[in-house]
């Protein structure tokens, strides 16, 4: 048998009860705290108005929104409306070819045809340009963040917004470029060269497309004339860029094959551009915007009904949202659309 007295263990230290432990644990968690994280919580921001945590808005350094804080205000970036432009190119009561009817058709760009606002107010686009951020694609306001998305762009627009993606081909050298020209728009190894070098290869002058539209349809060429026009189309839209007068080059090979031309994911496309354009807005270096500034006002429009002057026009339900929206001439300038803006509440929006 065992001696009981051996059994017994002696007993030094004092048993510790649960509520002592999680006192010494919440010590030790407040010192790891104020070692750690109180380190990266500075009295003041690094940017004065703005962010103190710059782990999501890693380019806030490059942001126009600095140089306003501190009084260095930017010239309203310069816009252009492409909707007189698309007017002039073609009557929208013209009767076309029924082959070429069928192909802007089946494309689903047929909406875009009438979208393009003819006004598009500078001084506002530029304030809310002024509150983009790329890396949460949004516009930051006073209650949070809102943004242009599918359903916004389906909407006004009534374009589709599922489908197939486009890839741009890569490494695409001149001789390349001139035998797409000459075999998709159907116009001589001369022209397709003299339009080719007078833009570097890179884009195709409205002012031309609209030439080999017309000399097509005179020709009853139609695949051309339709590809000169959709391309048209879409450089003055959804696919806009900067210089307000060409569209790329790589845009051609959208319509490459005109039966299944419908297939494209023509929402996201006017999305990634817009979106693009909006980053390159914030850099104050930055003078003009592109992408469909259509869009983008009637967006405005859309959910901020006592930011501008809009008139609403006669809408039918049938027709894309866009339609019902006229744009009005405007004598504002940016500091007060920036005061209106800094103003909103969550209930001011739609």
């Amino acid at each position: 048998m065992f001696d009981a007295e051996q059994d017994e263990q002696p007993h030094d230290e004092q048993p510790q009860h649960d509520h002592e432990f999680y006192d010494e644990y919440d010590q030790q968690q407040q010192h790891f705290d104020d070692e750690h994280g109180q380190q990266h919580q500075p009295d003041e921001p690094m940017f004065p108005g703005g962010p103190y945590d710059l782990s999501v808005l890693t380019d806030y350094e490059h942001h126009i929104a600095i140089n306003v804080w501190n009084g260095q205000e930017r010239r309203a970036l310069k816009v252009v409306s492409n909707g007189k432009k698309q007017d002039k190119f073609i009557d929208i009561r013209y009767h076309l070819p029924a082959q070429i009817d069928h192909w802007i058709n089946i494309s689903g760009l047929r909406p875009l045809r009438r979208c393009s606002l003819h006004m598009i107010d500078g001084n506002m686009i530029s304030a809310f340009a002024e509150r983009w951020h790329a890396e949460t694609s949004s516009f930051h306001l006073p209650f949070g963040e809102m943004t242009i998305t599918l359903d916004d762009v389906s909407g006004l627009l009534s374009i589709p917004c599922t489908g197939e993606f486009f890839t741009p081909l890569a490494n695409v050298n001149e001789d390349l470029k001139i035998a797409a020209v000459v075999e998709l728009l159907g116009v001589t190894y001369d022209e397709a060269v003299t339009e080719t070098r007078t833009n570097r290869g890179a884009s195709y002058s409205f002012e031309w497309l609209k030439e080999v539209f017309f000399k097509k349809l005179h020709e009853r060429i139609y695949d051309c004339a339709a590809r000169a026009y959709l391309l048209h189309l879409v450089g003055c839209t959804i696919l806009a860029d900067k210089s307000f007068t060409l569209v790329s080059a790589k845009y051609l090979f959208l319509f490459q094959d005109l039966d299944s031309c419908g297939k494209w994911a023509w929402g996201p496309a006017a999305l990634v551009v817009l979106y693009d354009y909006l980053r390159d807005s914030t850099l104050p270096a930055t003078k003009q915007i592109g992408g469909y500034l259509s869009l983008f006002q009637t967006w405005i429009y859309e959910h901020f009904p006592d930011i501008c002057k809009r008139d609403m026009d006669e809408h039918i339900s049938s027709m894309p949202q866009m339609f019902r929206w006229i744009a009005k001439q405007t004598s504002e300038n940016v500091a007060y659309y920036r005061a209106k803006l800094d103003a909103l509440r969550d209930t001011d929006i739609i």
